[in-house]
């Protein structure tokens, strides 16, 4: 995913700033002279980061807390630009958004599991019901067909998930097996 960097800052030497983060960071980095520019960029397209230089005046009427209501998910940052300097923005940065590409991973991670288990535990009560209706011996042998085709469907779900789940991550795939099997 292409990430964009947009600076907000008035002050002098932006531009270099900009080159710095772009090649450190790999990154496309846009810069707005004011929160109002930022508000309007903001309003174009996503962002991956936001900084906003802590030393832009106070008198201006678009406010810090607007600008952060329009950021859409962009990693916020509020900071002093020019007392910290390139290398330490760009550090500060790439750990903020190490820290949330690690977040998200692991809110994927999570997200996964949970459907996962979901699903198994509606795939393991399904085979369960349907093993037991099949074997009624009061049921009409219609239904006992339909019980068995539907015994049949999950037990092909189960084979699905199993293949599924060894391309899955490394966390994921015990959660699957465990339950299915």
């Amino acid at each position: 995913m292409e990430k964009t960097v947009l600076i907000v800052t008035a002050m002098e030497g932006a531009e270099n700033l900009a080159r710095a983060l772009s090649r450190e960071a790999d990154a496309i980095v846009e810069i707005a002279r004011s929160r109002r520019a930022a508000l309007a960029r903001l309003r174009r397209g996503p962002v991956t980061a936001l900084l906003l230089d802590s030393a832009l005046s106070d008198a201006e009427m678009t406010t810090s807390d607007i600008v952060w209501q329009n950021a859409n998910g962009a990693v916020p940052l509020e900071i002093p630009l020019s007392s910290l300097g390139a290398l330490g923005v760009v550090r500060l940065l790439q750990s903020v958004l190490e820290g949330r590409r690690q977040a998200e991973t692991v809110g994927r991670k999570q997200a996964a599991a949970a459907v996962a288990e979901e699903l198994q535990s509606t795939l393991t009560s399904l085979l369960l019901e349907s093993d037991l209706l099949s074997r009624d011996k009061a049921l009409s042998p219609d239904l006992a067909e339909k019980a068995r085709i539907v015994k049949g469907l999950a037990d092909t779900l189960r084979v699905r998930l199993r293949s599924e789940c060894r391309d899955s991550p490394p966390g994921l795939a015990p959660v699957i097996l465990q339950r299915a099997g």
